[in-house]
Protein backbone atom coordinates (compact mmCIF):
# COMPACT_ATOMS: atom_id res chain seq x y z
CA UNK A 1 0.00 0.00 0.00
CA UNK A 2 2.68 2.70 1.03
CA UNK A 3 4.91 1.81 -2.46
CA UNK A 4 1.80 2.76 -4.34
CA UNK A 5 1.64 5.92 -2.43
CA UNK A 6 4.64 6.52 -3.14
CA UNK A 7 3.85 6.09 -6.56
CA UNK A 8 0.91 8.16 -7.15
CA UNK A 9 3.06 10.98 -5.42
CA UNK A 10 5.65 10.98 -7.39
CA UNK A 11 3.49 10.51 -11.14
CA UNK A 12 1.69 13.69 -9.68
CA UNK A 13 4.80 15.28 -9.11
CA UNK A 14 5.92 14.32 -12.80
CA UNK A 15 2.18 16.07 -14.16
CA UNK A 16 2.61 19.24 -12.36
CA UNK A 17 6.69 19.90 -13.08
CA UNK A 18 5.17 18.94 -17.16
CA UNK A 19 2.20 21.36 -16.92
CA UNK A 20 4.75 24.22 -15.48
CA UNK A 21 7.32 23.47 -18.15
CA UNK A 22 4.66 23.29 -20.69
CA UNK A 23 3.34 27.18 -19.81
CA UNK A 24 6.43 28.35 -19.45
CA UNK A 25 7.22 27.73 -22.87
CA UNK A 26 4.24 28.88 -24.43
CA UNK A 27 4.79 32.21 -22.43
CA UNK A 28 8.58 32.41 -24.08
CA UNK A 29 7.04 31.98 -27.14
CA UNK A 30 4.70 34.22 -27.03
CA UNK A 31 6.52 37.02 -24.63
CA UNK A 32 9.87 36.75 -26.93
CA UNK A 33 12.73 38.98 -24.90
CA UNK A 34 15.70 39.67 -26.09
CA UNK A 35 18.87 42.15 -24.95
CA UNK A 36 21.74 43.33 -26.17
CA UNK A 37 24.74 46.19 -26.22
CA UNK A 38 25.97 47.61 -28.85
CA UNK A 39 29.27 46.63 -27.56
CA UNK A 40 31.06 44.84 -25.49
CA UNK A 41 33.76 47.00 -24.33
CA UNK A 42 33.74 51.22 -24.23
CA UNK A 43 36.58 53.87 -22.58
CA UNK A 44 35.85 55.44 -19.04
CA UNK A 45 32.89 57.84 -19.12
CA UNK A 46 31.40 57.09 -22.82
CA UNK A 47 27.77 55.89 -23.22
CA UNK A 48 26.57 52.15 -23.71
CA UNK A 49 23.63 51.43 -24.99
CA UNK A 50 21.82 48.60 -23.86
CA UNK A 51 18.46 47.15 -26.09
CA UNK A 52 15.42 45.22 -24.50
CA UNK A 53 13.31 44.42 -27.10
CA UNK A 54 10.35 42.61 -26.34
CA UNK A 55 7.67 40.27 -28.50
CA UNK A 56 4.31 40.68 -27.42
CA UNK A 57 0.57 40.56 -28.27
CA UNK A 58 -0.70 43.66 -28.84
CA UNK A 59 -3.09 43.82 -25.71
CA UNK A 60 -0.30 43.11 -23.52
CA UNK A 61 0.91 45.58 -20.78
CA UNK A 62 4.84 45.89 -20.76
CA UNK A 63 6.27 47.71 -18.25
CA UNK A 64 10.29 48.29 -18.43
CA UNK A 65 12.54 48.88 -15.45
CA UNK A 66 13.13 52.41 -14.12
CA UNK A 67 16.35 52.61 -12.02
CA UNK A 68 19.23 54.56 -11.47
CA UNK A 69 21.74 52.09 -11.69
CA UNK A 70 22.28 48.83 -13.13
CA UNK A 71 24.38 46.42 -11.00
CA UNK A 72 27.66 49.06 -10.97
CA UNK A 73 26.80 50.56 -14.35
CA UNK A 74 25.01 54.12 -14.07
CA UNK A 75 21.50 55.09 -16.00
CA UNK A 76 22.49 58.02 -17.90
CA UNK A 77 19.67 57.81 -20.19
CA UNK A 78 16.15 55.93 -20.25
CA UNK A 79 15.13 56.39 -24.06
CA UNK A 80 11.15 56.43 -25.15
CA UNK A 81 9.56 53.03 -25.90
CA UNK A 82 10.11 52.10 -29.74
CA UNK A 83 7.05 50.04 -30.70
CA UNK A 84 7.71 48.26 -33.96
CA UNK A 85 4.48 46.17 -35.89
CA UNK A 86 5.23 42.73 -37.35
CA UNK A 87 2.17 40.94 -37.97
CA UNK A 88 -0.24 39.79 -35.11
CA UNK A 89 2.59 40.48 -32.76
CA UNK A 90 4.12 43.86 -31.69
CA UNK A 91 7.84 44.63 -31.19
CA UNK A 92 8.76 46.67 -28.34
CA UNK A 93 12.52 48.22 -27.88
CA UNK A 94 14.05 50.28 -25.08
CA UNK A 95 17.42 51.87 -24.78
CA UNK A 96 19.51 52.97 -21.94
CA UNK A 97 22.19 54.39 -21.51
CA UNK A 98 25.19 53.27 -19.22
CA UNK A 99 28.48 54.54 -18.15
CA UNK A 100 31.16 54.19 -15.97
CA UNK A 101 33.97 55.88 -14.52
CA UNK A 102 36.46 52.93 -13.30
CA UNK A 103 38.29 50.57 -15.55
CA UNK A 104 37.54 46.50 -15.03
CA UNK A 105 35.09 44.07 -16.09
CA UNK A 106 31.53 44.54 -14.83
CA UNK A 107 28.51 42.64 -15.73
CA UNK A 108 24.72 44.44 -16.46
CA UNK A 109 23.03 41.61 -13.82
CA UNK A 110 19.01 40.43 -15.43
CA UNK A 111 16.48 43.06 -15.39
CA UNK A 112 12.65 42.12 -14.27
CA UNK A 113 10.34 43.41 -17.05
CA UNK A 114 6.46 43.18 -16.02
CA UNK A 115 4.07 41.86 -19.14
CA UNK A 116 0.32 41.34 -18.08
CA UNK A 117 1.35 41.24 -14.15
CA UNK A 118 3.81 38.84 -14.70
CA UNK A 119 7.58 39.09 -13.90
CA UNK A 120 9.91 38.04 -16.83
CA UNK A 121 13.74 38.22 -16.45
CA UNK A 122 16.58 39.76 -19.63
CA UNK A 123 19.70 37.87 -19.85
CA UNK A 124 22.90 39.44 -17.90
CA UNK A 125 25.61 40.58 -20.12
CA UNK A 126 28.90 41.12 -19.34
CA UNK A 127 30.83 44.53 -20.64
CA UNK A 128 34.55 45.85 -20.61
CA UNK A 129 34.97 49.48 -19.59
CA UNK A 130 38.95 49.99 -21.13
CA UNK A 131 40.76 53.05 -19.40
CA UNK A 132 42.68 56.00 -21.77
CA UNK A 133 45.68 55.50 -22.41
CA UNK A 134 47.93 58.45 -22.40
CA UNK A 135 51.61 58.88 -24.39
CA UNK A 136 53.66 60.39 -22.27
CA UNK A 137 56.10 60.70 -25.15
CA UNK A 138 54.12 62.47 -27.01
CA UNK A 139 52.03 64.12 -24.36
CA UNK A 140 54.39 67.02 -22.33
CA UNK A 141 53.85 66.71 -18.11
CA UNK A 142 53.61 69.58 -16.61
CA UNK A 143 54.14 71.30 -12.88
CA UNK A 144 51.41 71.32 -11.03
CA UNK A 145 50.43 75.61 -10.89
CA UNK A 146 50.77 77.14 -7.65
CA UNK A 147 47.85 78.91 -6.17
CA UNK A 148 47.50 82.26 -7.15
CA UNK A 149 45.28 84.58 -5.92
CA UNK A 150 42.49 86.12 -7.73
CA UNK A 151 40.77 89.83 -6.87
CA UNK A 152 37.14 89.52 -6.24
CA UNK A 153 34.91 90.37 -8.89
CA UNK A 154 32.50 93.51 -9.00
CA UNK A 155 29.13 92.08 -7.28
CA UNK A 156 27.56 95.39 -9.25
CA UNK A 157 25.96 98.38 -7.44
CA UNK A 158 27.94 99.53 -4.24
CA UNK A 159 26.32 98.96 -1.93
CA UNK A 160 27.87 100.60 0.77
CA UNK A 161 26.56 103.82 -1.11
CA UNK A 162 23.37 102.78 -0.55
CA UNK A 163 23.94 102.20 3.29
CA UNK A 164 25.27 105.88 3.77
CA UNK A 165 22.38 107.02 2.16
CA UNK A 166 19.99 105.44 4.48
CA UNK A 167 22.03 106.59 7.36
CA UNK A 168 21.50 110.32 6.10
CA UNK A 169 18.08 109.69 5.14
CA UNK A 170 17.64 108.40 8.78
CA UNK A 171 19.38 111.14 10.82
CA UNK A 172 17.88 113.91 8.65
CA UNK A 173 14.78 112.12 9.74
CA UNK A 174 15.67 112.27 13.43
CA UNK A 175 16.28 116.40 12.89
CA UNK A 176 13.31 116.61 11.20
CA UNK A 177 11.20 115.16 14.19
CA UNK A 178 13.46 116.97 16.87
CA UNK A 179 13.99 120.44 15.58
CA UNK A 180 11.55 121.26 12.52
CA UNK A 181 8.10 119.27 13.30
CA UNK A 182 6.00 121.18 16.07
CA UNK A 183 4.70 118.82 18.74
CA UNK A 184 0.61 118.81 19.31
CA UNK A 185 1.30 120.67 22.35
CA UNK A 186 3.45 123.21 21.15
CA UNK A 187 0.63 123.44 18.28
CA UNK A 188 -2.04 123.89 20.88
CA UNK A 189 0.23 126.87 22.37
CA UNK A 190 0.65 128.21 19.08
CA UNK A 191 -3.01 127.96 18.58
CA UNK A 192 -4.14 129.31 22.08
CA UNK A 193 -6.20 132.42 22.93
CA UNK A 194 -5.73 134.24 25.87
CA UNK A 195 -8.12 133.90 28.43
CA UNK A 196 -10.54 136.39 27.96
CA UNK A 197 -10.67 135.78 24.46
CA UNK A 198 -11.33 132.02 24.82
CA UNK A 199 -13.59 132.73 27.32
CA UNK A 200 -15.68 135.20 25.22
CA UNK A 201 -15.66 132.95 22.66
CA UNK A 202 -16.88 129.88 24.83
CA UNK A 203 -19.85 131.60 25.97
CA UNK A 204 -20.57 132.48 21.76
CA UNK A 205 -20.32 128.85 21.46
CA UNK A 206 -22.72 127.92 24.48
CA UNK A 207 -25.19 130.61 22.76
CA UNK A 208 -25.09 128.74 20.17
CA UNK A 209 -25.60 125.29 21.09
CA UNK A 210 -29.06 123.93 21.87
CA UNK A 211 -28.71 123.06 25.37
CA UNK A 212 -31.42 125.55 26.44
CA UNK A 213 -34.11 124.42 23.50
CA UNK A 214 -33.79 120.89 24.49
CA UNK A 215 -34.22 121.62 28.01
CA UNK A 216 -30.32 120.35 29.15
CA UNK A 217 -30.38 122.83 31.88
CA UNK A 218 -27.98 120.81 34.29
CA UNK A 219 -25.33 120.64 30.78
CA UNK A 220 -26.19 124.49 30.15
CA UNK A 221 -24.94 125.75 33.85
CA UNK A 222 -22.28 123.01 34.23
CA UNK A 223 -20.70 124.40 30.80
CA UNK A 224 -21.71 128.16 32.09
CA UNK A 225 -19.94 127.95 35.18
CA UNK A 226 -16.69 126.09 34.01
CA UNK A 227 -15.92 129.10 31.63
CA UNK A 228 -15.93 131.57 34.46
CA UNK A 229 -14.11 129.14 36.58
CA UNK A 230 -11.42 128.56 33.89
CA UNK A 231 -10.87 132.15 33.27
CA UNK A 232 -10.42 133.08 36.72
CA UNK A 233 -8.03 129.38 37.25
CA UNK A 234 -5.79 131.61 34.11
CA UNK A 235 -6.15 135.21 35.13
CA UNK A 236 -6.59 135.50 38.78
CA UNK A 237 -5.48 132.73 41.35
CA UNK A 238 -5.05 128.56 40.75
CA UNK A 239 -7.38 125.58 41.54
CA UNK A 240 -10.39 127.78 40.88
CA UNK A 241 -11.94 124.30 38.85
CA UNK A 242 -11.67 122.35 42.31
CA UNK A 243 -13.44 125.08 44.41
CA UNK A 244 -17.56 124.58 45.34
CA UNK A 245 -19.69 127.51 44.70
CA UNK A 246 -18.95 128.78 48.26
CA UNK A 247 -15.70 128.75 48.20
CA UNK A 248 -15.12 130.39 45.22
CA UNK A 249 -17.29 133.68 46.29
CA UNK A 250 -15.40 133.37 49.44
CA UNK A 251 -11.97 133.76 47.81
CA UNK A 252 -13.45 136.68 45.75
CA UNK A 253 -14.73 138.72 48.46
CA UNK A 254 -10.95 138.13 50.38
CA UNK A 255 -9.80 138.70 46.95
CA UNK A 256 -11.58 142.38 47.00
CA UNK A 257 -11.01 143.43 50.47
CA UNK A 258 -7.08 142.56 49.75
CA UNK A 259 -7.09 144.75 47.33
CA UNK A 260 -5.74 142.42 44.65
CA UNK A 261 -9.27 142.05 42.95
CA UNK A 262 -11.22 145.15 43.42
CA UNK A 263 -14.93 144.09 41.94
CA UNK A 264 -17.74 145.83 43.31
CA UNK A 265 -20.49 144.35 45.79
CA UNK A 266 -22.88 144.25 42.98
CA UNK A 267 -21.11 142.13 40.95
CA UNK A 268 -20.32 139.63 43.20
CA UNK A 269 -23.53 139.28 44.65
CA UNK A 270 -25.15 138.78 41.07
CA UNK A 271 -22.28 136.11 40.96
CA UNK A 272 -23.23 134.08 43.87
CA UNK A 273 -26.81 134.12 42.61
CA UNK A 274 -25.93 132.42 39.46
CA UNK A 275 -23.84 129.53 41.43
CA UNK A 276 -26.64 129.15 43.54
CA UNK A 277 -29.03 128.38 40.71
CA UNK A 278 -26.61 126.69 38.95
CA UNK A 279 -26.37 124.12 42.47
CA UNK A 280 -30.19 123.72 42.18
CA UNK A 281 -30.24 122.68 38.43
CA UNK A 282 -27.27 120.37 38.77
CA UNK A 283 -27.77 118.86 41.88
CA UNK A 284 -31.36 119.53 43.29
CA UNK A 285 -32.90 119.08 39.45
CA UNK A 286 -34.38 122.60 39.16
CA UNK A 287 -36.03 123.81 36.18
CA UNK A 288 -35.48 127.40 35.52
CA UNK A 289 -37.37 129.20 32.69
CA UNK A 290 -35.35 130.28 30.05
CA UNK A 291 -35.37 134.03 30.40
CA UNK A 292 -33.28 133.31 33.95
CA UNK A 293 -31.00 131.30 32.06
CA UNK A 294 -30.01 133.53 29.75
CA UNK A 295 -30.19 136.68 32.05
CA UNK A 296 -27.55 134.26 34.18
CA UNK A 297 -25.35 134.07 30.86
CA UNK A 298 -24.86 137.37 30.47
CA UNK A 299 -24.36 137.93 34.38
CA UNK A 300 -21.40 135.37 33.85
CA UNK A 301 -19.89 137.31 30.92
CA UNK A 302 -20.59 140.55 33.09
CA UNK A 303 -18.44 139.12 35.98
CA UNK A 304 -15.26 138.19 33.32
CA UNK A 305 -15.48 141.73 31.78
CA UNK A 306 -15.13 143.27 35.18
CA UNK A 307 -12.22 140.89 36.45
CA UNK A 308 -10.71 141.76 33.36
CA UNK A 309 -10.95 145.48 33.98
CA UNK A 310 -9.97 145.24 37.65
CA UNK A 311 -6.72 142.84 37.13
CA UNK A 312 -3.61 145.63 37.15
CA UNK A 313 -2.02 145.60 33.89
CA UNK A 314 1.79 144.50 33.99
CA UNK A 315 4.56 146.23 35.11
CA UNK A 316 7.80 146.93 32.60
CA UNK A 317 9.31 144.67 35.64
CA UNK A 318 6.87 141.74 35.82
CA UNK A 319 6.96 142.02 31.18
CA UNK A 320 10.66 142.05 31.58
CA UNK A 321 11.04 138.44 33.69
CA UNK A 322 7.98 136.98 32.22
CA UNK A 323 9.85 137.71 28.83
CA UNK A 324 13.30 136.47 30.30
CA UNK A 325 11.21 133.55 31.47
CA UNK A 326 9.85 132.56 28.37
CA UNK A 327 13.61 133.25 26.70
CA UNK A 328 14.90 130.54 29.33
CA UNK A 329 12.16 128.09 28.46
CA UNK A 330 12.97 128.38 24.84
CA UNK A 331 16.78 127.78 25.61
CA UNK A 332 16.34 125.06 27.71
CA UNK A 333 13.77 123.56 24.74
CA UNK A 334 16.37 124.39 22.36
CA UNK A 335 19.08 122.24 24.67
CA UNK A 336 17.37 119.73 24.69
CA UNK A 337 16.16 119.01 21.38
CA UNK A 338 20.41 119.61 20.64
CA UNK A 339 21.06 116.95 22.97
CA UNK A 340 18.51 114.53 21.85
CA UNK A 341 19.81 115.45 17.79
CA UNK A 342 23.19 115.15 19.03
CA UNK A 343 21.97 111.11 20.56
CA UNK A 344 19.68 110.33 17.42
CA UNK A 345 23.36 111.33 15.11
CA UNK A 346 25.93 109.26 17.37
CA UNK A 347 23.10 106.44 17.05
CA UNK A 348 22.70 106.60 13.39
CA UNK A 349 26.12 106.89 12.86
CA UNK A 350 27.67 104.01 15.63
CA UNK A 351 25.00 101.56 13.60
CA UNK A 352 26.15 102.70 10.25
CA UNK A 353 29.41 102.03 11.34
CA UNK A 354 28.47 98.47 12.97
CA UNK A 355 26.57 97.68 9.15
CA UNK A 356 30.18 98.44 6.84
CA UNK A 357 32.03 96.71 10.39
CA UNK A 358 30.05 93.76 9.49
CA UNK A 359 30.05 93.68 5.74
CA UNK A 360 33.94 94.75 5.68
CA UNK A 361 35.52 93.86 9.53
CA UNK A 362 35.66 95.83 12.05
CA UNK A 363 40.03 96.26 11.04
CA UNK A 364 39.16 97.31 7.72
CA UNK A 365 36.65 100.28 8.92
CA UNK A 366 38.87 101.31 11.51
CA UNK A 367 41.64 101.77 9.45
CA UNK A 368 39.63 103.04 6.92
CA UNK A 369 37.94 105.77 9.30
CA UNK A 370 41.41 106.79 11.42
CA UNK A 371 43.68 105.94 8.89
CA UNK A 372 47.02 103.55 8.51
CA UNK A 373 50.13 104.08 7.33
CA UNK A 374 50.50 101.01 5.26
CA UNK A 375 47.25 101.07 4.10
CA UNK A 376 47.99 104.16 2.43
CA UNK A 377 51.17 103.14 0.84
CA UNK A 378 49.19 99.94 -0.67
CA UNK A 379 46.61 102.34 -1.74
CA UNK A 380 48.19 104.71 -3.60
CA UNK A 381 47.76 105.16 -7.13
CA UNK A 382 50.82 105.38 -8.76
CA UNK A 383 53.49 103.20 -7.36
CA UNK A 384 56.93 103.84 -9.17
CA UNK A 385 58.93 101.22 -10.93
CA UNK A 386 62.40 101.75 -11.41
CA UNK A 387 65.97 100.40 -11.72
CA UNK A 388 68.58 100.26 -8.89
CA UNK A 389 72.54 99.76 -9.01
CA UNK A 390 74.46 98.26 -11.96
CA UNK A 391 73.66 95.07 -12.61
CA UNK A 392 70.24 96.73 -12.44
CA UNK A 393 67.52 95.59 -9.87
CA UNK A 394 64.24 96.50 -11.29
CA UNK A 395 61.35 96.50 -8.40
CA UNK A 396 58.04 98.00 -8.63
CA UNK A 397 57.40 100.18 -4.89
CA UNK A 398 55.15 102.45 -3.72
CA UNK A 399 57.68 105.24 -2.86
CA UNK A 400 61.12 105.70 -4.84
CA UNK A 401 64.31 104.19 -2.75
CA UNK A 402 66.34 106.93 -1.91
CA UNK A 403 70.46 105.99 -2.43
CA UNK A 404 72.36 105.42 0.56
CA UNK A 405 75.95 106.45 0.75
CA UNK A 406 78.84 105.49 4.11
CA UNK A 407 81.57 104.63 3.88
CA UNK A 408 81.30 100.97 4.94
CA UNK A 409 79.15 100.73 1.84
CA UNK A 410 81.85 101.89 -0.76
CA UNK A 411 84.49 99.99 0.92
CA UNK A 412 82.05 96.84 -0.18
CA UNK A 413 81.67 98.73 -3.46
CA UNK A 414 77.96 98.17 -2.83
CA UNK A 415 75.15 100.25 -4.02
CA UNK A 416 72.01 100.71 -1.81
CA UNK A 417 68.66 102.09 -2.18
CA UNK A 418 65.90 101.87 0.42
CA UNK A 419 62.73 103.61 1.79
CA UNK A 420 61.13 103.23 5.39
CA UNK A 421 57.72 104.08 5.87
CA UNK A 422 57.47 107.25 8.41
CA UNK A 423 55.97 104.70 11.06
CA UNK A 424 58.67 102.68 11.01
CA UNK A 425 56.44 99.50 10.32
CA UNK A 426 57.80 98.94 6.43
CA UNK A 427 60.73 99.41 5.20
CA UNK A 428 62.45 97.95 1.80
CA UNK A 429 65.91 98.06 0.39
CA UNK A 430 67.39 97.04 -2.68
CA UNK A 431 71.60 96.43 -2.92
CA UNK A 432 74.18 95.36 -5.83
CA UNK A 433 77.60 94.21 -4.58
CA UNK A 434 80.40 93.85 -7.34
CA UNK A 435 82.78 91.32 -6.26
CA UNK A 436 86.20 91.51 -8.23
CA UNK A 437 86.70 88.94 -10.79
CA UNK A 438 90.15 88.33 -9.11
CA UNK A 439 88.48 87.02 -6.03
CA UNK A 440 86.15 85.11 -7.74
CA UNK A 441 89.03 83.46 -9.44
CA UNK A 442 90.38 82.16 -5.73
CA UNK A 443 89.84 78.18 -7.01
CA UNK A 444 90.86 77.21 -10.44
CA UNK A 445 89.24 74.41 -10.97
CA UNK A 446 85.64 75.71 -10.30
CA UNK A 447 83.22 76.04 -13.12
CA UNK A 448 81.74 79.35 -12.87
CA UNK A 449 82.66 82.71 -11.61
CA UNK A 450 79.03 82.75 -9.85
CA UNK A 451 79.20 79.28 -8.17
CA UNK A 452 81.72 81.12 -5.84
CA UNK A 453 79.28 83.11 -4.96
CA UNK A 454 77.77 81.60 -1.88
CA UNK A 455 74.66 83.06 -1.74
CA UNK A 456 73.65 81.14 1.96
CA UNK A 457 76.39 82.61 3.64
CA UNK A 458 75.57 86.20 2.30
CA UNK A 459 72.09 86.46 3.90
CA UNK A 460 73.49 85.13 7.30
CA UNK A 461 76.21 88.03 6.74
CA UNK A 462 72.83 90.14 6.44
CA UNK A 463 71.20 88.78 9.48
CA UNK A 464 74.44 89.29 11.12
CA UNK A 465 75.20 93.14 10.61
CA UNK A 466 71.41 93.46 11.77
CA UNK A 467 72.18 91.50 14.76
CA UNK A 468 74.46 94.36 15.18
CA UNK A 469 72.42 96.94 14.28
CA UNK A 470 70.30 95.77 17.68
CA UNK A 471 68.09 93.30 15.98
CA UNK A 472 67.31 90.12 18.50
CA UNK A 473 65.43 86.65 18.71
CA UNK A 474 66.37 86.47 14.98
CA UNK A 475 64.58 83.40 13.95
CA UNK A 476 65.90 82.18 10.48
CA UNK A 477 64.52 79.80 7.63
CA UNK A 478 66.38 79.22 4.16
CA UNK A 479 65.22 77.70 0.81
CA UNK A 480 66.57 78.44 -2.70
CA UNK A 481 63.68 80.84 -4.42
CA UNK A 482 63.00 81.39 -8.43
CA UNK A 483 62.14 84.13 -9.70
CA UNK A 484 59.53 83.96 -12.40
CA UNK A 485 61.90 84.41 -15.33
CA UNK A 486 63.94 81.69 -14.25
CA UNK A 487 66.22 83.64 -12.23
CA UNK A 488 67.88 81.15 -9.43
CA UNK A 489 68.62 82.81 -5.88
CA UNK A 490 68.19 82.14 -2.28
CA UNK A 491 65.29 83.45 -0.08
CA UNK A 492 65.90 84.19 3.81
CA UNK A 493 62.70 84.66 5.89
CA UNK A 494 61.84 84.49 9.70
CA UNK A 495 61.05 87.24 12.59
CA UNK A 496 63.24 89.49 14.62
CA UNK A 497 62.86 92.35 17.19
CA UNK A 498 63.92 95.37 16.21
CA UNK A 499 63.58 99.11 17.86
CA UNK A 500 61.20 100.98 16.71
CA UNK A 501 61.97 103.93 15.56
CA UNK A 502 59.70 106.20 16.43
CA UNK A 503 58.17 105.00 19.77
CA UNK A 504 61.90 103.36 20.70
CA UNK A 505 60.32 100.02 21.98
CA UNK A 506 61.35 96.43 20.79
CA UNK A 507 58.30 95.26 18.54
CA UNK A 508 58.50 91.68 16.33
CA UNK A 509 59.01 92.38 12.17
CA UNK A 510 58.93 89.79 9.57
CA UNK A 511 61.84 90.11 7.11
CA UNK A 512 62.47 88.68 4.20
CA UNK A 513 65.90 88.52 2.07
CA UNK A 514 66.32 87.60 -1.93
CA UNK A 515 69.92 86.85 -2.46
CA UNK A 516 70.98 86.19 -6.17
CA UNK A 517 74.04 85.83 -8.13
CA UNK A 518 75.20 87.28 -11.83
CA UNK A 519 78.10 88.87 -13.91
CA UNK A 520 80.21 88.66 -10.55
CA UNK A 521 77.98 90.35 -8.69
CA UNK A 522 75.58 89.96 -5.87
CA UNK A 523 71.92 91.43 -5.69
CA UNK A 524 70.00 91.53 -3.00
CA UNK A 525 66.32 93.09 -1.77
CA UNK A 526 65.34 93.29 1.73
CA UNK A 527 62.02 93.89 3.35
CA UNK A 528 60.65 94.27 6.86
CA UNK A 529 57.25 94.84 7.97
CA UNK A 530 55.05 94.69 11.07
CA UNK A 531 54.23 91.23 12.37
CA UNK A 532 50.69 91.17 11.65
CA UNK A 533 50.32 94.01 9.47
CA UNK A 534 47.98 92.48 6.95
CA UNK A 535 48.77 95.75 4.49
CA UNK A 536 52.00 95.17 4.97
CA UNK A 537 52.10 91.98 4.33
CA UNK A 538 50.25 92.76 0.93
CA UNK A 539 52.92 95.71 -0.19
CA UNK A 540 55.54 92.91 0.15
CA UNK A 541 54.19 90.12 -1.67
CA UNK A 542 53.12 92.94 -4.39
CA UNK A 543 57.25 94.43 -4.18
CA UNK A 544 58.32 90.62 -4.78
CA UNK A 545 56.15 90.12 -7.42
CA UNK A 546 57.27 92.86 -9.46
CA UNK A 547 61.27 91.98 -9.27
CA UNK A 548 63.44 91.70 -12.57
CA UNK A 549 67.23 91.11 -12.70
CA UNK A 550 69.41 92.77 -15.20
CA UNK A 551 72.96 91.89 -16.88
CA UNK A 552 75.56 94.91 -15.85
CA UNK A 553 75.66 97.39 -18.52
CA UNK A 554 79.51 97.33 -19.58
Amino acid sequence: MKNIKTHINKNIRGIILCTLYFVLCTSLNAQNITTKVDTTAFKIGEELKLEMLVKTKPTSAVIFPESKLMGALEVLNSYKVDTLENGEFLKLKKEYGLTHFDAGRYTIPQQKIMINGSPFVTDSLLVEVVDVVVDTTKQKMYDIKPITEVEKPSSGFPFWILYILLGLVALAGVLYLIFFRKTKKEKREENKLPPFEKAIQQLSSLDNSSLLEQSEYKKYYSQLTDVLKKYLEEEVYSNALEQTSDELITKLELLRDSGELPLSREVIQDLKKVLQTSDLVKFAKSQPDLGAAKVDRNTIESVINETKQALPEPTEEELLLNEQYRLEQEAKKKKRKIIYASIAGFAVIMLTLAGFAIKYGYDTVKDTIIGHPTKELLEEKAWIRSEYGNPAIVITTPKVLKRLKNEQLDALGSQAFAYVSLSGDLSIAASTTVIPKAALKSTEDSESEESLIDLEKANEGSLQMMEQRGAKDIIVKQEEYELPKGIEGMRAYGTMSMEHPVTKKYQTMTYQILSFSQDNALQQIILFNAEGDKYGEKIIKRVIESVELKKSEE
